[in-house]
């Protein structure tokens, strides 16, 4: 593993050019690697390096920036963990918006049974309830062309995903269609890597949970075995937005909207008026929004924080890819407020103006004689 000691031995003797005796050889070849001076060829890991040296060697590589060698690992390391660190490494840093090496390909033979090309993946912001849908598309020669298609929830993780063998471009277009009608959020094109990573992450987190999921469990499981999770998204922003974001959460003009989704939320809905029931009847309105500011702050805890946080960034990125700046730098200015456990929620005054606004005394008693949203009357 990339922390492991027997990894970080290895990288001191890649920093220092020592080494045992025993493995002088290795160490050599893999300090000519990030020297430059053997080319980043497939050939230049054979023999195989011993894991050590080899994870030692994608770490150092990580460090310097060299995603070409960090690429070369990728794709013909010895070892499967790191073959896959380096694929997560690569992921992050296309994240990022760092440029990654494009591999250079052979031709191939022209062959009337050449693989076609993957169905596109598809995946959609979240709704009000933390919903996201993510619509994985691939090829395979037994199955033809495929969707993996799945609803995963900031929380719980993936309620339900079903496999879809056998199907049409024209099928899948018409389901892709069909979804961006009916599901309360935007629909995109997005990278494979990007919608199979959700999908793992939503598996990952059911099974932490130790609950299961409708649909073809065993499928899933199939396609996303070798699959790096992705809960969250780093950004490096420059000093303008980075101020933008203080300037948003600082701001009380304005409902935040992004605010107002956390808000709107059923099972946020459903505690407070569990937990308030007696103050909505019986308190005066000062009573009850100073309950309502007491219960938010204790609605919002380290756990909710942290699932909201990651969620956030996700939409961020997904309203990034949509050309959306002023909505992704929202959404990344709660992210940023949730991940900050040492500032209430209630301490950021757009945080506060919103729920005093969207969560007035009047609208609280609305609520117990109307139905949640989203249930059929």
């Amino acid at each position: 593993m990339p922390e492991s000691k027997p990894t970080q031995t290895a990288r001191g003797w890649l920093q220092t050019g020592q080494a045992p005796k025993d493995r002088v050889t290795e160490v050599a070849r893999a300090s000519a690697l990030l020297s430059g001076q053997i080319p980043l060829i497939a050939a230049a890991l054979v023999p195989a390096l011993q894991p050590d040296v080899e994870m030692a060697l994608l770490v150092e590589a990580d460090a310097r920036g060299m995603l070409g060698l960090v690429d070369l690992l990728a794709e013909h390391a010895a070892g499967k963990a790191v073959t896959k660190h380096a694929r997560k490494l690569l992921f992050r840093a296309k994240q990022r918006g760092i440029a990654v090496p494009e591999r250079v390909q052979a031709r191939a033979p022209v062959s009337l049974a050449a693989r076609p090309e993957p169905l596109p993946s598809f995946a959609s912001t979240f709704d009000a309830d933390g919903n996201q849908l993510l619509m994985l598309g691939g090829w395979a020669p037994a199955e033809g062309s495929w969707c993996l298609a799945g609803f995963v929830h900031d929380t719980d993780g993936l309620h339900s995903v079903y496999f879809m063998p056998h199907l049409s471009r024209t099928a899948h277009r018409e389901i892709v269609d069909k979804m961006r009608g009916s599901f309360h959020g935007e629909v995109i094109d997005v990278p494979n890597d990007f919608a199979a990573s959700r999908l793992r992450w939503g598996t990952d987190r059911r099974d932490a949970r130790q609950a299961g999921w409708e649909g073809d469990q065993a499928d899933a499981r199939r396609i996303l075995a070798d699959i790096e999770p992705l809960g969250e998204i780093e950004f490096n922003l420059h000093s303008d937005d980075e101020n933008l974001l203080t300037a948003h959460l600082d701001s009380a003009d304005a409902i935040c909207a992004v605010t107002a989704d956390l808000l709107d939320a059923r099972a946020l809905r459903k505690a407070c008026l569990a937990a308030l029931q007696a103050e909505i009847r019986t308190a005066s309105a000062p009573e009850l929004a100073a309950a309502l500011e007491t219960w938010i702050a204790a609605w919002f805890d380290a756990d909710r924080r942290t699932n909201y946080a990651g969620r956030l960034e996700i939409e961020a990125w997904l309203r990034h890819q949509m050309n959306q700046r002023e909505e992704m730098l929202r959404a990344l200015a709660v992210a940023r407020l949730m991940r900050d456990l040492q500032r209430p929620v209630l301490a950021a005054p757009v945080f506060a103006h919103t729920v005093r606004q969207q969560l007035r005394p009047d609208v609280l008693k609305s609520w117990q004689g109307t139905p949640e949203p989203g249930s059929t009357p």
